[in-house]
Parts: structure tokens; C-alpha cells; sequence
């Protein structure tokens, strides 16, 4: 089950926050970073704590569309379709292997590694914890989704990458990493 608390949590600082609900009775919550599914149940989970926040603004009952937090007209019942992102799952042709590597990128935030096919990703370590909603990750490339899939396949999570733009290429940098690590050890 989703920690939708913890969803709540996190999206709660963002500027723009979207849901969508389904004729199944799930719901599709993003920030533009991250979007999760949350059946009823999680999704009154989250409603409460949401709207627990003083920094936040009440989200109304049944509400469908997107909050923003510029102050002007903050609640926008839009037609939304979130299945766009979802549905780019099918494009998705790699089987994501989410490394133990970590690093802080060029603005200072923490992210974890991720490989791709023959390519190397990242996303913010803030997230990571969505990683344990799936049983498989599938992405295209480093840079589109990274798609947390359940048993059945269907997406429980996505999380956008982000790209590091140091001097240091990811693949020097990744390699790097192997080798301090494999030193480290080597010595103890």
C-alpha cells in the first residue's frame, strides 16, 4: 500500500500540483517530478494530510484539476489526462537497474543512479522511497520517465529524471564511483 502521508508530504511544497481521477476510483497525483496512483483508500489518505497543511490550500471535496500556489486563481478545474504519461510506458524498452551509487549533483541536491540500456540516470534521492511501490522499473532513456510497475505491469509511480550538468561525464563519473568502491573494500 502507498504511504499517500508521505505523498502528501512531499508534493505539498510545490507550485503546481495535479489530480486526476479515474472511472476505477484511482487517482493520479503529480507535482510535474513525480505522479503516483492511488486507489480510495490512499487517496483520502492523502487528501487529509494535504489538507492538513497550513501552507497549503484546502483541496475541495472531489476536487479534479490542478492547484497552483501563485496566490491568484489556486484551484483550476481543467481537463486533465495524465494517461499521457502513463501510457509512454509502452515506449519505455529498458529495464531500469536502480544502483546503490548517490551523488550530489552540480545544484547540491542528493540523487541516486540509475541505468538504462546503455545509459546512465539520475533522479533526486527525495523520491527513492516510491521505488519500493513496484517490482520493476522500466525507462527509455536518461531522459524521460523512470515508470515504477506492480506485478500486473500497471504503473504505481513515475519519476522524472533529472540531468547533472557538471564538468564530469556520468559515465566517467559512475565509473569513478565502481572503482572508490571497489577499493574501499579491497583495503578492509
Amino acid at each position: 500500500m502507498i504511504d499517500a502521508k508521505e505523498i502528501a508530504k512531499l508534493i505539498r511544497k510545490s507550485n503546481k500540483v495535479i489530480i486526476e481521477k479515474f472511472t476505477d476510483g484511482t487517482y493520479n497525483v503529480t507535482d510535474t517530478y513525480i505522479m503516483v496512483n492511488l486507489n480510495e483508500t490512499e487517496f483520502g489518505r492523502f487528501f487529509a494530510k494535504y489538507n492538513s497543511y497550513k501552507s497549503t490550500a484546502d483541496i475541495p471535496f472531489n476536487f479534479e484539476g490542478t492547484i497552483l500556489s501563485n496566490g491568484k486563481k489556486t484551484f483550476e478545474k481543467n481537463k486533465l489526462n495524465t494517461k499521457t504519461v502513463t501510457s509512454q510506458v509502452g515506449n519505455a524498452k529498458h529495464d531500469a537497474v536502480i544502483t546503490d551509487f548517490y551523488k550530489k549533483n552540480d545544484s547540491g541536491v542528493e540523487i541516486r543512479i540509475f541505468k538504462a540500456g546503455n545509459e546512465v540516470g539520475m533522479f533526486n534521492r527525495d523520491y527513492e522511497f516510491l521505488l519500493d511501490y513496484g517490482e520493476k522499473y522500466k525507462a527509455k532513456d536518461n531522459k524521460n520517465p523512470l515508470f515504477i510497475l506492480d506485478k500486473k505491469d500497471d504503473v504505481k509511480a513515475v519519476i522524472m529524471p533529472v540531468l547533472d550538468r557538471g564538468d564530469t561525464p556520468i559515465k566517467q563519473m559512475l565509473s569513478n564511483l565502481v572503482k572508490k568502491s571497489y577499493l574501499k573494500n579491497k583495503i578492509a
